[in-house]
């Protein structure tokens, strides 16, 4: 009873937060500065600390590596406030956009148990992996987007160009066209009369698409729900975001982050709404008292693997290095699903490409069939 109780209250919170700021729970993952930049900073960083300079000079000669821009402001606004006298966390934290809260509650860490330097090496590696998962996940799918803009090309210039000619040229041969051939032109005339809808139609329904999954958390949940259900692309999403709470929420208690702070970090850093739920449940549970691995199993969003690892982090006390390796295990399965799932999407897409234009060619070819029949009966 106190446990549903509990629940009910986690979720007139969470709906309270969603009624006031709709599209904030997507802005605040999305970074204004590339990965990339803040990761290369994160590593020199944690480089020259290690090596015994002070943070202020650190920060000042950082700040030449980078070109004039926001990033660079960045590190030169971090700088003028450490020189101030503030702490390196807080001169961070006012760059909301460059270094989010993960980055700025591991460095607030590092700087209260006097490991900056171990801190923002962890931190540096985290980034490393994250930047090199997302370039694997982007790279696997350039192949089937060209894929797809090619096999569009092929198909409106078959319909545009090429169809409106054979159709003139039976018209003036007079021949007698099968079913498939005329459905064929009856298709290419709409799509000529009609381009304008078939070029604005997915233009529209795109901006529609990205207004509801902004401005609506039900739409958005409901979308990454069905996700979930599909087959392949819902095992890559539930890899990836198991992964990415593992290493982040091992990362941040490795770091010294306390656990409850550390949740609500990761339920920041993912990026399916059912998983960013199932977080925060965790979270109301192991305020009250529960235990993480049971918190984690009542979600049903994490197997039971991950349900056991964490069960004997935390009577071993390492809880930290067993999210890591749960994590590292989910990546690796995510990088071997991923590969094998690009492996198979390939010849899929091309024998689908090869379907359609094999059976516009056959409806173009028909009547010439026909009237090649015809003349070897009349010779």
């Amino acid at each position: 009873m106190a446990r549903i109780q509990r629940k009910v209250a986690a979720t007139a919170g969470r709906t309270t937060r969603q009624a006031a700021e709709p599209a904030a729970e997507v802005q605040r993952t999305r970074r204004k500065v590339p990965l990339k930049h803040v990761t290369r900073f994160t590593r020199m960083l944690a480089t020259l600390t290690e090596a015994g300079l002070p943070v202020l000079r650190n920060l000042r000669i950082l700040a030449d590596q980078w070109p004039t821009g926001r990033f660079r402001d960045s590190i030169e606004g971090a700088a003028e406030m450490v020189e101030e006298g503030q702490p390196l966390s807080e001169a961070l934290g006012q760059s909301p956009g460059v270094f989010d809260e993960l980055y700025v509650n591991m460095v607030k860490a590092g700087e209260a148990g006097g490991v900056l330097d171990v801190v923002l090496e962890r931190l540096a590696e985290f980034q490393e992996k994250s930047q090199e998962l997302r370039q694997r996940t982007r790279g696997a799918m350039v192949y089937p987007m060209v894929i797809v803009v090619v096999a569009f090309a092929v198909i409106a210039a078959l319909m545009l160009l090429v169809i409106p000619k054979f159709d003139e040229l039976f018209q003036e041969m007079g021949l007698p066209l099968p079913g498939l051939t005329l459905g064929l032109i009856a298709v290419s005339q709409h799509v000529t009369l009609y381009w304008y809808i078939y070029i604005g139609m997915p233009i529209l329904l795109t901006i529609l698409f990205q207004m509801a999954y902004l401005r609506s958390y039900g739409f958005r949940r409901w979308n990454h729900a069905v996700h979930l259900r599909l087959p392949v692309i819902g095992g890559l999403v539930k890899l990836s975001q198991v992964s990415r709470f593992s290493t982040t929420f091992g990362t941040l208690v490795a770091s010294g982050v306390p656990h409850l702070r550390a949740f609500d970090i990761v339920r920041g850093a993912l990026s399916s709404e059912v998983f960013r739920e199932a977080i925060e449940e965790v979270r109301e549970e192991v305020r009250e008292g529960e235990g993480i691995a049971a918190s984690l199993e009542q979600t049903g969003c994490f197997d039971q693997i991950t349900v056991s690892m964490v069960e004997v982090g935390e009577e071993t006390g390492e809880l930290d290095r067993m999210c890591l390796r749960v994590g590292a295990a989910f990546e690796d399965r995510y990088r071997r699903a991923l590969d094998i799932a690009l492996k198979l999407l390939e010849p899929i897409m091309l024998v689908l490409m090869a379907a359609v234009v094999g059976v516009i060619a056959l409806a173009l070819f028909l009547p010439l069939f026909e009237l090649l029949k015809q003349f070897g009966q009349n010779g």
